[in-house]
């Protein structure tokens, strides 16, 4: 019974579920039998212990003390309490959503033909629909059924009666367009990580065409997408990501957590490529992104928030030079990181903040503490270490640390080619320092010349910076 789908929502189910649900059991409307009852009890006593102990034959001595054991009999009980406890859980889904719940008796008694008693529902239906805070597709779907709903009742007391199928037609069109957005939204985001399948996105460009026409941005739902999918098709014009950003600071009362969450990485996703084509301004828009989003735990999923938020976070706030936010940050969010993976992003994150800081000693004290299991921030881990050693005059364990993260490099084949090749160009770089009269101002001028033009490369803006510094 421990792999069972009942075992699996017991387990599931918090203090308040358990006393709902043994009422829900002893009501006759819901449950007849008194072993279920006893079903119930005997799994939620035993929820958190040992699987072993959810093993059938245990919970029938529970039950059925003097009776030899049925398995048959004991896999009936074990249905009808699954059953019991599935209608349970699609009632009070169903009735704690009011405008569904104000919609289905809508429905009911324009079924009815109770006039009075349908006109006071769809009103409430409506009311409800209006005063909460969404203005997603679950709203506009809603929207669209409460017309169809007024449709329906006049059309049942004069097919010559004034109809609203305009404001239907409209209500139906506006969530078609959001969820194609959405959809199409999210194509673009799989693609992304997985670039072997390919998606059509059909005549959604001339459906933006008819929205743009017909002046339909107003509406935060299919604004808000709208902007998304045109950033991450037209990169070039920033324009789209500056509204989408602005929507999300703005605007994300007006949808789910789950729905905010993906527009928030969506605009960070947005962010990495022009970081890494040298628009500074985007360190800010990133850090502005992430404080919000982890102070309002947008970003937090499950109470879990995955180390490459945690990292990425803590580099936007030192790009940023927000070093006591970022130090605040890794105290306050470190216990949200998996555990197995804690020590580590918070020894480099600390690291990297002590390189900031220019306090060098303890920077290289959390980078010696502990091996990184992730090859990118095993290089990164390494290219701090050369800059510490070079800033300190270190210069044999510097081209020691060189030769080493060169033989790194070589051997991970599974590291992204042009991420290599900047790693790489930096090695050669750094090398040219050991050999390189940085005192002549002409070799100086040519040095700089060279790691301007030089693409891919790692770490350009700190190689300058030595020059300059020296």
């Amino acid at each position: 019974m421990q792999k069972s789908v009942l075992a699996e929502i017991i387990r599931s189910l918090g203090k308040k579920e358990v006393r709902d649900l043994n009422k829900w059991l002893q009501s006759p409307s819901h449950n007849q039998r008194q072993d279920v009852v006893k079903l119930f009890d005997y799994l939620v006593k035993v929820s958190g212990k040992a699987d072993s102990i959810y093993e059938k034959e245990l919970a029938w001595k529970a039950i059925f003390a003097s009776q030899p054991y049925d398995d048959a009999f004991m896999r009936q009980v074990m249905y009808f309490l699954l059953k019991a406890i599935e209608e349970y859980l699609v009632f009070t889904d169903f009735t704690s959503d009011r405008v569904q719940y104000q919609l289905s008796l809508t429905r009911s008694y324009r079924k009815r033909k109770l006039d009075k008693s349908y006109k006071q529902a769809h009103r409430l239906g409506i009311e409800n629909l209006e005063n909460q805070p969404l203005r997603n597709d679950w709203y506009l779907l809603n929207k669209f059924f409460l017309a169809q709903e007024d449709y329906e009742h006049k059309m049942s007391i004069s097919q010559n009666a004034p109809v609203n199928l305009q404001e239907t037609a409209d209500a139906l069109e506006k969530w078609f367009l959001e969820e194609r957005l959405r959809v199409s939204n999210a194509m673009l985001a799989h693609h992304r990580v997985y670039q072997k399948i390919t998606y059509d996105h059909g005549f959604l460009e001339k459906a933006i065409s008819y929205m743009e026409d017909r002046k339909m941005l107003n509406d935060p739902s299919l604004a808000v997408y709208y902007y998304a999918y045109q950033a991450f098709t037209h990169p070039s014009e920033d324009h789209y990501f500056n509204n989408l950003e602005h929507l999300i600071h703005h605007e994300m009362d007006k949808f789910e957590h789950s729905e905010v969450r993906a527009l928030y990485l969506a605009a960070l996703n947005y962010c990495v490529p022009k970081i890494n084509q040298g628009r500074h301004d985007f360190y800010q828009k990133a850090f502005d992104l992430y404080k919000k989003g982890l102070e309002t735990g947008i970003l937090i999923e499950n109470g879990v928030l995955s180390r490459y938020t945690f990292l990425n976070a803590v580099s936007s706030a030192l790009k940023t030079h927000e070093y006591d936010w970022a130090e605040q940050f890794i105290e306050q969010f470190q216990p949200f990181l998996d555990e197995k993976q804690r020590q580590g992003s918070v020894n480099f994150s600390l690291s990297r903040l002590y390189f900031e800081r220019g306090d060098y000693d303890k920077a290289q004290q959390f980078l010696m503490q502990f091996e990184y299991d992730d090859m990118l921030q095993n290089i990164v881990a390494k290219t701090m270490l050369l800059k510490i050693y070079f800033e300190r005059d270190d210069f044999d364990a510097f081209e020691s640390l060189l030769e080493s993260m060169r033989t790194y490099l070589q051997r991970k084949e599974a590291l992204d080619p042009a991420r290599k090749l900047a790693y790489k160009n930096m090695i050669s770089m750094m090398k040219k320092f050991l050999h390189h009269n940085i005192f002549s101002k002409i070799e100086r001028e040519k040095f700089r010349e060279t790691i301007v033009k030089t693409h891919p490369l790692a770490e350009r803006e700190w190689l300058l910076e030595q020059i300059d510094q020296r």
